[in-house]
Order: C-alpha cells, then structure tokens, then sequence
C-alpha cells in the first residue's frame, strides 16, 4: 500500500509539472486536448468532457472532449434542467461529485437524462468536477466518464481529480498567455502589465490574475464579473483610473492590457506616432514624408518629446519603449 500511494504521489507530481513545464511547446488550440491526455496517465477514464465559459454569457466559450463527438457539449447543455448532477457540481465547486453519491444506481439507469445523455455514448460512471472563480467570472466543468458500470470511480480518485483540477485550469491559463506574449513580442513583467481576453461586451474568456488585483486595486467599487470600462478601439491606449489601458483585436475578441502609466502616456497622439517611428528606424526625411511636414519639424517634435519625459538620446528612446511596451 505504501509503495501504490507513494507511486501516485509521483505520477501526480509529475503531472503536475509536465503541465506547466510544457507550455510553451503545445499549441494554446491543442493544450485542453493535451493536458487531458496526461490526466488520462493519472487517473483512469474512457471519455472526458473539459468546458469553460463566464457566468455573466452562460454558455461554454471553449469545449474539448475525449472519446465523445461534437455534439456532446450540445446534448450536455440541452439536459441540464434535468441533471441533478449540475447542482450538486455547483454546490460544490472545487470537489469533484461522484455520480453515486448524486443518485441511486437504480434510479440513474432509469432516468431521463441517462436515457437522453449518457447512455446513447456509453457513459456508465461519472466523476464532475467544477471551478469557479468569483473575481472574474470564470468557470469550468471537468467530467470523466467510464463505459464499464462495474468500474466505479473510488473516494482516491476523486481526492486526486480534487487536486489536479486547480492546476488543469491554471496552466491553460498560463498556456495561452504564454504563446500570446512570445507571439507578439510582449515584454509584461509582473511589475509592468497584465492581460485578459475579453469580448465585445468586456466579458472575461483569459485573464491573469494579476489583472483582476490591479482592477480591484484601482476599481473597488466595480460589480459583477466584466470589465468596468468600456472596450476601446483596436490598438488604443487611454488612461482610466490611474491606469494605462490598451486594446488590441484578436479577431473577435479583445486582448485588454493593464499596467501603471509611463512617461510614454504623457505624449499627444502624434508625438507618440512621431516616437513609433523613429523607434522603428525611421529618419526624420523619412517620419516627415509620413506626416508632409518638414524634416526639421520633426526633430523639433522629437526633442520637445525628450525633455518632456526626461531622456537626452535616441537609445533612451528606445529602451523606454521596449521597457513600457504593452502590445
């Protein structure tokens, strides 16, 4: 017995681990499908279902299964009303609900919803797992199916899927944002700026968690699971409470940025288009070209930008834009 616990123990932390240590190796669009393939390696199951979604839009943003079709999610949601295993999964967030402990075998097989849902793909045993957090919104239901009845899902186990569900749903986080930033060339520090996916209503599908303290930081009085603000225009960036606020496009959704102002945020919009520029390599024949004004009134632009937030060269330029660059 002490040999079996302590070979879990292992398999878990490994787990644990491979999860976050190869994120950046597996496409963000593959990562849920992936991290469930490893789960599979920890705790045994013939089918799984992994949907996410925001309270304040109820329904799944991102769905991913093993074993089942693409019609599942669809079924799932259309016998909810009758699933009494919803409820128990939403008075129990964070612990994974064993069927059995929901309902009498006998009265499960004869049920509705085994009728409608699980038995048309074989789903005999049932262990659901459910993740909330009340600061942004977000949810997620993790449920792992068995096709033998005989095969029941043991008090062990569900103490593992416990445990391992905190971290299923923080490494797809890390995951996604991971990619993001090495994609764009983001330079975020923990002390510089954080994002969330957003959609056009500023509803929550990523965000890290850095973003939700600096928005209870800055907007205490902020309700709900959405943004506070209104989503901007695409490549926009404008100071609201304090804060330096952008906005980028990622088709149709938002990547919404925060973090404390800079120098840089003090620049009207044409000294900072005039700083993009020259950043870019751009001589002042060349950003005069752009704007039809005269090479000299671009230098003169350029230095009035240089003692209006305190740097004397070209190269403090830019190290100020790298350092401040938020996408």
């Amino acid at each position: 017995m002490t040999t079996q616990k302590t070979n879990t123990e292992k398999s878990t932390e490994a787990f644990i681990s491979t999860l976050y240590r190869e994120a950046a190796r597996i496409p963000p669009n593959e990562y849920r499908v992936w991290a469930l393939e490893q789960l599979s390696r920890v705790i045994d199951f013939d089918a799984t279902f992994w949907g996410s979604g925001n309270s304040a839009d109820i329904h799944f943003h991102y769905v991913c299964h093993l074993g089942l079709d693409e019609q599942y999610a669809h079924h799932l949601q259309q016998t909810l009303a009758i699933n009494p295993i919803k409820e128990a999964v939403i008075n129990n967030l964070g612990k994974p609900v064993n069927m059995q402990d929901v309902i009498a075998d006998d009265a499960f097989y004869q049920s509705e919803l085994y009728q409608k849902l699980f038995k048309p793909y074989g789903i005999e045993r049932i262990l659901a797992a459910g993740h909330f957090d009340q600061d942004n919104g977000l949810y997620s239901l993790i449920s792992l199916y068995r096709f033998d009845r005989q095969h029941v899902f043991t008090e062990q186990e569900r103490q593992l899927q416990e445990r391992l569900v905190f971290h299923l749903v923080n490494a797809v986080s890390h995951a996604f944002f991971l990619h993001l930033r090495v994609g764009s060339a983001l330079q975020q520090t923990q002390d510089q700026a954080t994002s969330a996916i957003c959609d056009s209503n500023g509803c929550f599908h990523q965000v890290q968690p850095r973003f939700v303290a600096l928005l209870n930081e800055y907007f205490p009085n902020r309700t709900g699971v959405t943004l506070p603000f209104a989503i901007g225009t695409d490549q926009t960036t404008m100071e609201i409470n304090n804060l330096a606020v952008s906005f980028r496009a990622l088709g149709e959704l938002f990547m919404v940025t925060l973090r404390l102002p800079g120098p840089l945020d003090t620049l009207s919009q044409r000294e900072s288009q005039i700083v993009e520029w020259v950043c870019k390599g751009l001589t002042f024949k060349e950003v005069a070209k752009q704007l039809n004004v005269a090479p000299s009134t671009v230098s003169n632009h350029l230095y009035r930008i240089y003692d209006k937030i305190g740097i004397n060269s070209r190269s403090e330029l830019a190290q100020l834009v790298d350092s401040q660059r938020s996408g």
